[in-house]
This record gives C-alpha cells, structure tokens and sequence, in this order.
C-alpha cells in the first residue's frame, strides 16, 4: 500500500470542514502525515471595465487576508497537534485548483467535506466533490455532513 505523507484539505469554512478535519487529523496522526490546507476563491474573468476590476481585485485581496484568519482559527480548534505544511489561498474554479495544487504538490490523499445540494441546484450546479473524484491521481476520501 502506498504510504501517505501528505494530506489535502480543501476548506470553504463550513460546519462540514470541522468533520472532515477530524478523519484529516486521524488519519495524518495514524500515518505520521502533513496536512496543506486549500481555500479556493472564485475567479471573475468577464469584468473589463477598468474601476469594476479594481474593486474585484480588492475584494480578492481582503477574501484573501480574511481566509488566512480563519485558516489560522480553523487549525487551532479542528487540527490540534497535526502537522500543517501549508495553508493557501488561491484563485480560480474550485476543481481546477484543487486538482492543480494536489498533483504540483505530491499530495497522497485529499480529504474533501461534501455539501448536500438536491433538486436542480445539484443537476445545474453540480459537485466538486464528484468532479474532483473521478479526476484525481491520488484517493479522495469524502466526508459527508451528519
């Protein structure tokens, strides 16, 4: 069996992130691994108009220093004792972003907290978590909300 090493975990600061980090923390306790934490921010492409860009990457910029915060906060209660490799904030389409940091990143395994959508939210929106799934190069472990 491969071994794992590292761990990622995608977080969008939900009740979910806390389970998830609990089967992140077990399991990187168990195997002697580290965890990379990824917050993915939307990236707006369409915005051309010179004073709309400048507010949108403001915005990033302050999605971004808040996300850190509640990275920082999110280690402290949900990941006690574990070591953490990184913590990142990027930009970009959430499955696309995962997916580029697991394979730039030798990462072994991603521990992914699902979020329940039904009815046509789920057929038109769709899951990161079963896109992410099925394009993986490493285990995806899916953990769903109680």
């Amino acid at each position: 069996m491969p071994e794992i090493k590292r761990i990622l975990m995608p977080v969008v600061f939900s009740d979910n992130d806390n389970l998830a980090a609990g089967y992140a923390r077990q399991i990187a306790m168990c195997a002697g691994a580290e965890v990379d934490l990824v917050h993915v921010t939307p990236k707006v492409d369409f915005i051309s108009e010179d004073i709309l860009q400048s507010v949108y990457t403001s915005h990033v910029g302050y999605e971004k220093e808040v996300a850190g915060k509640l990275m920082d906060a999110f280690i402290e209660k949900s990941l006690p004792g574990v070591g953490i490799r990184s913590k990142v904030v990027l930009s970009g389409q959430p499955v696309d972003e995962i997916l580029k940091y697991a394979r730039e990143n030798a990462i072994n395994m991603i521990v992914l907290p699902t979020h329940t959508r039904k009815g046509p939210e789920a057929w038109f929106v769709g899951s990161v978590a079963e896109r992410v799934t099925k394009k993986a190069h490493c285990p995806v472990l899916l953990v769903h909300p109680d």
